[in-house]
Parts: C-alpha cells; sequence; structure tokens
C-alpha cells in the first residue's frame, strides 16, 4: 500500500498513527522547504531515519561539541573507515577513545530533536513506499511509534510553559543544597534531572552542561527549569557569583565585627564602673595627714578593746542603761 498526499491535509501525527496501528513496513518520505526526512518502518516500528541536511554523521556534531571526542580523533577514524570500511564510532570504542553507551546517547538525541522538528511541520509533503525495507546508509535505531508520538505531543504542549522560565544560556548554575534520597522523592526527581544535577561544577554553563548531558536540548533546559523551581537549583551571569560571595563575606564580617564591638562595649562598660565604685588609687596616697592619724588612732583603740575583751555592741548597752 503507498500513502501520498500533502502535510495540509493529513499531519505528520496521524500519518505516524495510521503506520503504527497498521504495524506497515516500508519507507516514509516527508519533504518540507526546511529538508527532506526519511523513516523506516519496520511492522510500524522506527527502524531508521536520514536527513538530507545532514552533510556528516549528526552523532558525531554531538560529540564533538559535548567534547567526548576530539577533531583530530573524529578526522583520523572517518580516514580509517575509508581504507577498511569500518563505521567512525566503532574505530573510536575499538581504540578506547569512545564509550558504546555515549554513541547511544546521541543517537537519542538526533532521533528526538528531529522528531520534535518534522512534527511540527505544517507544509510539505508525505509519500510511503511499502517495498522491502532498506536501512543501509541510515541512523539505525528501534523506537516503538505509539511511545514517540505521545512523549513528542507532550514536550510539544510543554514548550512554551519551559520556554518562558529557561535562563540565558551562558548563565552559570550552582546547586544550593546536595540531593538526598527525600529530596529525589519529595519533588520526583527524574534521571534526566538528577544527571543534569550532577553536572553542575558551579563553573560551566548551562550551555556548556546541555551539550555536556548529551540529552535532547528541550530535556535538559526542561531539567534546568525544574531544578531551578524547586530550589535545589540558582543561576547568576558569568562572574556574579563570585561578586556576589564576596560581598556576602564582606556582610558576614561586618555583622561579626559589630556583635564584636557590642560585646567589647558592654565588657569596657562592667570595667567602668567596677573602677568608679572604688577608689582608684590607694587611700594613703590621697588621704590628708589629719585624716591618716584619726583613722590610725581609731584602729589603735579597736586593738586595745579587743584586748580587753570589751564589745562594741556592750558600749552601747552600757551608755543606754546609765
Amino acid at each position: 500500500m503507498s500513502l501520498l498526499g500533502t502535510l495540509k491535509g493529513f499531519g505528520v501525527t496521524e500519518i505516524f498513527q495510521l503506520i503504527s496501528q497498521q504495524m506497515k513496513t516500508g519507507s516514509l518520505i516527508l519533504s518540507s522547504p526546511k529538508a527532506k526526512v526519511t523513516i523506516a518502518f519496520n511492522n510500524g516500528i522506527i527502524e531508521g531515519i536520514v536527513s538530507d541536511q545532514w552533510e556528516t554523521d549528526p552523532r558525531a556534531a554531538v560529540l564533538l561539541k559535548a567534547q567526548f571526542i576530539s577533531e583530530s580523533d573524529y578526522k583520523s577514524a572517518t580516514e580509517n573507515r575509508k581504507r577498511n570500511a569500518r563505521p567512525w564510532d566503532e574505530v573510536l570504542i575499538t581504540q578506547g577513545r569512545l564509550k558504546p553507551n555515549l554513541v547511544s546517547k546521541a543517537t537519542n538525541t538526533v532521533i528526538k530533536e528531529i522528531m520534535l522538528d518534522i512534527f511540527q511541520w505544517r507544509e510539505g509533503s508525505y509519500r510511503f513506499e511499502d517495498w522491502d525495507l532498506n536501512t543501509e546508509g541510515m541512523l539505525q535505531c528501534s523506537i516503538p511509534t505509539e511511545g514517540l508520538i505521545l512523549n513528542t505531543l507532550r514536550i510539544i504542549d510543554e514548550w512554551p510553559i519551559i520556554k518562558a522560565k529557561i535562563p540565558p544560556g551562558d548563565y552559570c548554575p550552582v546547586t544550593i543544597m546536595p540531593i538526598t534520597q527525600e529530596l529525589v522523592r519529595a519533588h520526583d526527581l527524574s534521571d534526566i534531572e538528577m544527571r543534569i544535577f550532577d553536572l553542575i561544577d558551579g563553573t560551566s554553563t548551562i550551555e556548556a552542561i546541555v551539550r555536556r548531558s548529551l540529552e535532547a536540548p528541550i530535556d535538559a533546559l526542561g531539567a534546568f527549569v525544574r531544578l531551578i523551581e524547586a530550589n535545589l537549583v540558582e543561576v547568576f551571569p558569568q562572574g556574579t557569583r563570585e561578586n556576589r560571595d564576596l560581598i556576602n563575606a564582606r556582610q558576614i564580617l561586618w555583622e561579626r565585627f559589630k556583635h564584636a564591638a557590642v560585646f567589647l562595649l558592654l565588657g569596657a562598660s562592667v570595667l567602668a564602673l567596677s573602677l568608679w565604685g572604688r577608689p582608684a588609687l590607694p587611700l594613703r596616697d590621697l588621704a590628708s595627714p589629719a585624716i591618716r592619724t584619726h583613722l590610725k588612732s581609731q584602729q589603735d583603740l579597736a586593738q586595745e578593746y579587743a584586748r580587753r575583751g570589751i564589745q562594741l555592741s556592750d558600749l552601747g548597752r552600757d551608755s543606754s542603761d546609765r
């Protein structure tokens, strides 16, 4: 069975649903003013994708931007392919210069991005050819079509809300607190959000972390928004975080100085009051000779009374009796 028409009359979503529900095998060619994309289906499951906009393997571009491979390694691997007919990724994996899971993640990122793009096409044409499946030269995968449709439509619906909350790409995110299992459960954090959180080092920009994550940009940016709204992450323009930390340190130092000054003032006040209540110099240095003589006679009299066993209270009682 062949399908043929325009995207104005039959949208991309409906075409994918029809192929999936009828478990078709063949190639779907989608053409628009932007690009021409061919998608291979096997019993309704997506098995391969290729775009005429790909001058080189799009996975390599993703890995190069994320700095998981170098330009020189990629160039060497592609030249090796020309000689030995081995794919560049296999060459780098064999050499230990690339991990297989990174290739898989780059593949998922490329597919998700191109699907998000074509599902929003509103003009162009489509043609489905149901002859033998050929995925040679395609970016090969195995994706259940129904799941891809639902996930893509969900992202498209959520994107306007997320887009309005995304910080500028050159801002630097910083974590506010370590993530615990309690926080993961409380905020229902996804694997992507956890990965983005783990990549935050206080110096890398949002753009750099998105590339490093190997997630589709729309997913990574959505994760940033959710982490910020959960008060787990803050973002600052480049360089301003250091200025903010310096200002905060100065404020903390000033507050501590003020508290210390209050305690010093209180201590000085207590010391002054204690000194105010008694002579600052010995009595012998201030009293006149007459006062010292009087005090000496009083001391001698008290000692005489004590020697004779006379109490001062007894003297008062005798006087009253008389």
